[in-house]
């Protein structure tokens, strides 16, 4: 049986993804990847966003059972900051510095509810994977690092279709960053029951790369 990663880049606008290191390898590309955004109302709130994000999931994970037939073997998401909730002086507002923690918070619920594994990865960890550890990204008006459209351009090089709306596709690439990334070394397993099942996909894929070559 196939393996499926799923990919959450959590905000209040969340990207998700479904990919399979198998599915690639067979075809030799990447357009089977799937992925979207978890939209909410704009003037939601922290509490209507998380049971919304909650119930999304849950309706995501309903989704690929029915479509694929299987149930997805992990689930990588950006790892939140823990400093993030106080971010005065740069340039965001608490509910945009506490959104990713909500989302993140009812999206590990509910994958937990639905027994599928999952780890987190630092950004910095999921870029040296995805881009290459020497990647240097655009620069963008403000002079800071374009990490955002360095994503969705290099999804869209890889064949991975991504949303139309252009302003939301940066958290869909991201999330199938992550999911690429799902081998990085640095995966942090915060419940130790889920130390077993990640092992056992690195394993896989290890053993895999030693078939090929």
């Amino acid at each position: 049986m196939m393996v499926y990663i799923l990919g959450f880049d959590p905000s209040k606008y969340t990207g998700w993804s479904l990919y399979s290191p198998d599915r690639r390898k067979a075809d030799g590309n990447y357009s089977h990847v799937q992925c979207g955004i978890l939209e909410m109302p704009e003037k939601a709130d922290m509490y209507y966003t998380a049971d919304q994000i909650g119930l999304k999931v849950t309706a995501l994970v309903r989704r690929i059972k029915t479509e694929l037939g299987i149930k997805p073997d992990f689930a990588v998401l950006e790892q939140q900051i823990e400093a993030q909730v106080s971010m005065q002086g740069r340039g965001q507002s608490f509910a945009g510095s506490i959104s990713p923690w909500v989302a993140s918070s009812a999206i590990v619920a509910t994958l937990s509810n639905h027994g599928i594994p999952y780890g987190t990865l630092m950004p910095s960890s999921w870029r040296k994977s995805f881009f290459g550890a020497s990647f240097k990204p655009p620069i963008d008006s403000k002079g800071k690092k374009d990490w955002k459209s360095a994503a969705v351009d290099e999804c869209e090089r890889l064949g991975i279709q991504l949303p139309k709306k252009k302003t939301l596709a940066h958290n869909a690439a991201e999330s199938c960053a992550l999911a690429i990334s799902y081998g990085a070394r640095d995966m942090k397993v915060h419940a130790g029951r889920y130390h077993e099942p990640w092992l056992n996909l690195i394993q896989a894929r290890n053993e895999r790369a030693e078939v090929a070559a």
